[in-house]
Order: structure tokens, then C-alpha cells, then sequence
């Protein structure tokens, strides 16, 4: 019989990458069945739900990050929720030099000048915002944050469309531009063919597909979901 225990950390937001590595990390201590590590969107609460690891009593919302153990005992759940701050920590370079990290868009498009994309990964309620300050500064834009309004996503796209900006997203999770990949991309040869698609986990299984057949990849382009929607009318979509 196993036990399922919890952990919500309100307002903690992590990247994608981050919490695969902690929930990784979770479900390889001694004792533990299965472990998952969210922001607690609905739709990411459904995938839990699928895999029996959503709790009945959860009050999580959308910004708050969901740690969730299911262990052999209760005493094995506990102190696999007791060591996520070490697990984090893990997560993190540490003992290594790194260079200065700005605290402000505009100022690490002084520092890079020569940068063409920004890519927005934040909760949220802040990502639109973010996304407009770097279109105004003249850069495309790879929004993976999700939870932003349909109404801000057209404004934003009407107008990266008006400067002769790609805003690809929002929740969008893959990109291959001039050979590099963004997001959760797979590195593919470049070559004569290009991709569009709303589907990340579509564009990365063509594109990997197209490498293992001996193409290569000239551009592939994410839109975001609901760019195709009737409210959005593909506008990325058709710019790409």
C-alpha cells in the first residue's frame, strides 16, 4: 500500500526544466513510488490526476508550485518531501564562476545588443508584460510561459506583426531557429526543410524524424496553441 503525500509553495514558480530534474530526483529516493513536481495549472493538475497523484484536498492554484510524493510509507513520503530544498539546490551551479546576470530586460539587451530573440519563461500574470517591453526593443520573442489571456496574446502579436516580429507562444515550448534550438528542441541537421507548428511535441517528433531519414531542418517555428484559434487567426502561423 503506498501513501501520498504533498507540498504546495505559493507563488514559487520554477522553469519546466527544473521541475523535470527535481521530480526526477524525487522518484529515484529509496521508497518512492512515484513522484510529481508542477506549476499547478488545471491542465498540469489533469496530467496528475491521470497518473493517480492529485490529491483529493489540493488547493493549488495556477501560480503556486505542487510537490507531490507517493510513497511505500508515510514516514518514506515525509522525508522525500523534506529533502526538496537539497534536490533544488542541486538543480543550481554551484562553485563555478558565472557571468553578471542583469535585472532588467533593458539591460541585458545593452549588454547583448547583438541578441535577436528574448526568450520569457515567468509566472504568468507577468509574462505579457515582459513579452510587449521586448517587442518595444525590437526583439522577436519565444514566449514559454503559459497562463496569459487570449485578448493579451492577440495585442501582443498584432503587434510583434506590425514591427516585423515573430512572438511565438504563448506556452510555447519549441523552436529551431538558424540551427538553434530553443525551449525543449532536439538537435537536428540543418537542411532544405522548414516547420511550422502549434503542436511543440509535433514539431519536435518531425523534425527528429526528418534528421533520422537523412533531411535536415532549415527553420522550425512554434506558434503557441491557440494561434490557429479563430480569436488569434494564425497570425504567427501565417508570418511563419
Amino acid at each position: 500500500m503506498s501513501f501520498l503525500m504533498n507540498e504546495v509553495r505559493k507563488g514559487a514558480y520554477y522553469d519546466s526544466v527544473v521541475l523535470m530534474q527535481l521530480q526526477k530526483a524525487l522518484a529515484a529516493l529509496d521508497g518512492v513510488v512515484d513522484a510529481g513536481v508542477v506549476m499547478a495549472t488545471a491542465a498540469n493538475k489533469e496530467v496528475l490526476a491521470a497518473s493517480e497523484l492529485l490529491p483529493d484536498d489540493v488547493s493549488a492554484k495556477a501560480d503556486d508550485l505542487l510537490i507531490v510524493v507517493k510513497g511505500e510509507s508515510e514516514p518514506i513520503a515525509q522525508k522525500a518531501l523534506a529533502q526538496v530544498n537539497d534536490l533544488l539546490k542541486q538543480q543550481r551551479p554551484s562553485g563555478t564562476a558565472q557571468d553578471f546576470r542583469p535585472k532588467s530586460l533593458n539591460t541585458a539587451v545593452a549588454q547583448t545588443p547583438e541578441a535577436q530573440f528574448v526568450l520569457i519563461s515567468v509566472p504568468g500574470r507577468y509574462a505579457a508584460g515582459v513579452a510587449d517591453e521586448a517587442l518595444e526593443l525590437g526583439k522577436h520573442v519565444f514566449l514559454y510561459s503559459d497562463n496569459v489571456s487570449v485578448d493579451d496574446e492577440l495585442k501582443l502579436k498584432q503587434k510583434a506583426q506590425a514591427k516585423g516580429l515573430l512572438l511565438m507562444g504563448p506556452d510555447c515550448g519549441t523552436a529551431v531557429i538558424n540551427g538553434v534550438g530553443l525551449g525543449f528542441a532536439n538537435r537536428v541537421r540543418r537542411g532544405n526543410i522548414g516547420i511550422v507548428a502549434a503542436s511543440g511535441t509535433g514539431l519536435q517528433a518531425v523534425s527528429t524524424e526528418i534528421h533520422n531519414l537523412g533531411g535536415g531542418i532549415s527553420q522550425a517555428i512554434g506558434t503557441g496553441g491557440r494561434d490557429l484559434k479563430d480569436a488569434i487567426g494564425g497570425i504567427t502561423a501565417l508570418q511563419a
